[in-house]
């Protein structure tokens, strides 16, 4: 390169007189004019700075030489700078002496107008000196660098799109330059600082061609020896070792380009594409085990890319596509609507309204639909994605599509067993009672009525018990149909639990009389239709039902007060003598409120000692007392003393009878103890009530044998008395209790007999010491036919049968006479003395009969 003059190199030193080159001194402008960097000098006139010279470099340059006449102003000399404060800068500079340095770039539609590097001297007062250089080339040097970086950025984000289907991520590549400036018998080769450090060196500006190459693994500096320079598709990649061992792979691609002057000036970009290697080996590896997983799974995975005009593409779609949705992976990626073809056109507004939501939101997508399967059968599907904005305004969804048929007929299953009823796939407790809290609602903001009916089979307790539990179970599912076929679609029907059905109704009138009359109406259909033989194991059996109802409307009632409203009534139906139906009514609620009240004093009564046990004597003929019935009573501290037939049913519903009937038993033991310790009472026998519950615990023998050996009791004196019922249901294990009982002595009777349904043939197996006539045939055997046959018939039948019979409610000398005629011998009733404390019955033996 030309020297510059030293005057021009340091105006500051010329004296003050000499600020401004002279323009009339030749042979220092022909100096001037042979170095090859622009000069031009300036001064301010007034306010205004203007050209005073400029070198042949400054003239000839593109972009200065239209306005370089002696006196021109700054503003036109830089004419193509108008739109920058260079003009303000260098007047700055003529006034203050500070010196510039700045850059200026000048492009036109993507096209390098002028780059220039301008440096200013003050010369003088007033007086500057600019240096111009063009740095076009390295201008265009860094913009074919910024392109290269675009195209590699594009470069990663087409393999970003491909690798983050595995959930992988594309590195940004580190890059450098070198240039290398050949002139006559001299070459210069320049690093820029990233090359250093990517090759691992110090940064430094001056390289060696040996040192520029020393890292270059032997197996490859021979590719680039002979790479071509500055021709299309010259990128090379070899291996560099690094000073401290490690390995990283390059890519170079160089320029060449030539000056004036017979400079050439040759230029490289590198870039440290290591990471991108071990990306796409990481990539190869990912890819080949994530296809070997989507082969596997049973449904196939995707990425979607939904562009801003609401388009689809998909990027990558598994093989699997074609066996999930019968169609190809390669149509699939053609023709994005082929996937949406086999879904069922129901579902498939929703489909599509749910993508467009998750699209917008951002939010992972997950949606459930169906499809028509290429074997003709509806399949359920399920889709879910993670979705991301990318910066061109597309989102990309990565997902996966895997068939939930299975899964939604077993949620199916588990809502219909949670919620409706296995036997009848009636709607169960559960799901009613929400369906009524709806309507319950519904009734109140429409002002409408609704009605609840309460339906109990009648007796469906024996049929259940003589016919079986697969006769009951077949009879309560054609119950359950003729109720469904009663009533509207809309209408709810369930099944509440054992032989209970409920209907609700909906949408009755606003008025309560006009409800009541249409509720009343679905009554009458439901008992019309239930009173209709029923066809089990090819038998006819008549089942009857107790209806209960109650209306809801504006009343804010709670779910579980209508309930026990519309149970109140169906029992006032079953009072009534069953087959018919009952309103509810608040005196049902008093009833209610009795009831609760009395089995909590009937609890109270029982830890109190308020229950205890009363006596009756049977006697002969004569009167004779061969032994009484225990009895139990109450003597409530407040009411004073409550029939019996008032608490024992109570006591039998609520389970109270348990704990009861252990206390009277307990009693009539230690009495029989008390007994037998008298000559005169020792003789006496003991008889108990044991109720079907009590009798049916599966312990109750190992209890009476424990309270007669804590009471030490004689197990000869004592009877137990059951029930008919006793012989419905499991005779087997009746048997056996009263055989275990009967092995250690205690006997047995049967109360009230002729009032059940018992089977002959099952009396027979009974281990029974006597047969007690019901009062109810005592009390009309004068009367009424009837009672006097079935009295002569138990009689002789218990004759047959080798048992003792005891009459009860014997109350006048005529009944006394007709049953010694006919051969009873033992009798009960207040004929002979009413039930009562232990000192009456012996006051009996005194002779006070």
């Amino acid at each position: 390169m030309t020297e510059i003059p030293s005057v021009l190199q340091d105006p500051a030193r010329e004296p003050a007189e000499r600020s401004v080159l002279p323009p009339d001194m030749p042979p220092l402008q022909a100096s001037l004019d042979a170095v090859p960097v622009a000069l031009l000098a300036f001064r301010l006139r007034g306010s205004q700075l203007c050209l005073v010279s400029a070198n042949a470099a400054a003239r000839q340059m593109q972009g200065l030489w239209a306005a370089l006449a002696p006196g021109v102003s700054a503003a036109k000399v830089f004419v193509q700078l108008a739109g920058t404060l260079l003009v303000e800068q260098l007047e700055s500079v003529a006034r203050t002496g500070e010196a510039l340095t700045c850059r200026h770039v000048l492009r036109e539609q993507g096209r390098l107008v002028l780059a220039w590097k301008i440096q200013a001297h003050c010369t003088g007062l007033g007086s500057i000196l600019v240096t111009l250089q063009d740095i076009s080339e390295l201008e265009q040097l860094r913009y074919t660098l910024s392109d290269a970086e675009a195209v590699l950025q594009d470069t990663r984000l087409e393999l970003q799109e491909q690798t983050e289907v595995f959930g992988t991520m594309e590195s940004m590549a580190r890059t450098g330059y070198w240039r290398r400036i050949r002139d006559e018998g001299e070459s210069v080769l320049l690093w820029s600082p990233g090359l250093c450090d990517i090759a691992g060196f110090e940064r430094q500006e001056w390289i060696g061609t040996e040192r520029a190459l020393s890292g270059v693994l032997p197996e490859d500096r021979e590719l680039v020896a002979s790479a071509p320079a500055g021709e299309p598709g010259s990128d090379i990649e070899y291996r560099w070792r690094r000073p401290d061992g490690e390995i990283r792979w390059m890519r170079s691609r160089t320029r060449r380009s030539a000056q004036e002057g017979g400079v050439l000036v040759e230029m490289g970009v590198v870039q440290d594409v290591t990471e991108e290697h071990r990306s796409a080996a990481r990539l190869r590896d990912q890819l080949d085990f994530i296809q070997s997983i989507a082969s596997s799974i049973p449904g196939f995975i995707y990425q979607c890319r939904v562009h801003p005009d609401g388009s689809h593409s998909l990027p990558y779609v598994s093989d699997a596509v074609n066996e999930l949705m019968g169609v190809s992976h390669k149509l699939v990626r053609q023709d994005t609507q082929a996937l949406e073809r086999n879904v069922l056109p129901a579902d498939l507004p929703m489909l599509r309204r749910s993508l467009v939501r998750a699209v917008r939101t951002l939010r992972p997508w997950h949606c459930e639909y169906r499809v028509a399967a290429p074997d003709g059968t509806v399949r359920w599907h399920m889709t879910s994605a993670a979705l991301q904005a990318e910066t061109d305004g597309t989102v990309l969804m990565h997902g996966y599509t895997i068939d939930i048929t299975d899964r939604k007929h077993a949620a199916q299953e588990i809502e219909r067993l949670a919620f409706y009823d296995v036997l009848t796939q009636l709607p169960n407790r559960r799901l009613l009672l929400d369906r009524l809290q709806r309507s319950v609602l519904s009734s109140q903001r429409n002002h409408e009525h609704g009605a609840l009916l309460f339906i109990d089979l009648d007796n469906f307790k024996d049929l259940n018990d003589t016919l079986g539990h697969d006769m009951g179970d077949q009879l309560l599912s054609q119950v359950a149909t003729r109720l469904v076929g009663s009533v509207r679609q809309c209408d709810t029907v369930a099944r509440f639990g054992g032989d209970e059905f409920v209907v609700l109704i909906d949408g009755l009138d606003e008025g309560l009389a006009q409800a009541r009359v249409q509720a009343d109406a679905v009554a009458i259909k439901l008992l019309l239709s239930l009173n209709k033989p029923f066809e089990l194991a090819g038998q006819q059996h008549y089942s009857t039902p107790s209806i209960g109802l109650t209306l809801f409307g504006q009343e804010r009632l709670s779910v579980d007060e209508l309930l026990k409203r519309a149970d109140l009534a169906m029992y006032e139906s079953k009072a009534a003598g069953r087959n018919t139906h009952r309103f509810f009514d608040p005196g049902m609620q008093e009833a209610l409120h009795a009831r609760s009240s009395l089995e909590i004093d009937l609890r109270q009564g029982l830890a109190n000692g308020e229950l205890f046990a009363h006596y009756q004597a049977v006697v002969d003929p004569q009167g004779k007392v061969h032994g009484v019935e225990a009895l139990a009573r109450w003597n409530h501290p407040e009411r004073g003393a409550i029939s019996p037939v008032e608490f024992i049913p109570l006591a039998e519903q609520t389970g109270l009878i348990l704990p009861l009937g252990e206390k009277i038993l307990r009693a009539a033991c230690e009495q029989l103890v008390r007994w037998a310790a008298s000559e005169q009472t020792a003789h006496l026998s003991m008889a108990v009530n044991v109720s079907a519950r009590q009798f049916r615990q599966l312990d109750f023998a190992a209890q009476v044998l424990q309270i007669l050996r804590e009471t030490g009791a004689n197990p000869r004196r004592l009877r137990l008395e059951l029930t008919e019922s006793l012989l419905l249901g499991d005779i087997e294990g009746t048997v056996a209790r009263m055989e275990e009982l009967k092995r250690e002595g205690v006997g047995f009777a049967l109360d009230d007999f002729g009032t059940g349904y018992s089977s002959l043939a099952y009396l027979k197996r009974l281990p029974l010491d006597q047969l007690k006539i019901d009062r109810g045939f005592v009390r009309d055997v004068l009367t009424n036919p009837n009672d006097a046959a079935i009295v002569r018939t138990v009689l002789a039948l218990a004759d047959s049968l080798d048992l003792t019979v005891v009459a009860e409610g014997v109350e006048t000398v005529e009944q006394l006479g007709f049953l010694c005629l006919h051969g009873c011998v033992q009798f009960q009733g207040y004929l002979f003395g009413r039930p009562g404390p232990v000192g009456g019955v012996e006051a009996l033996l005194d002779g006070g009969a």
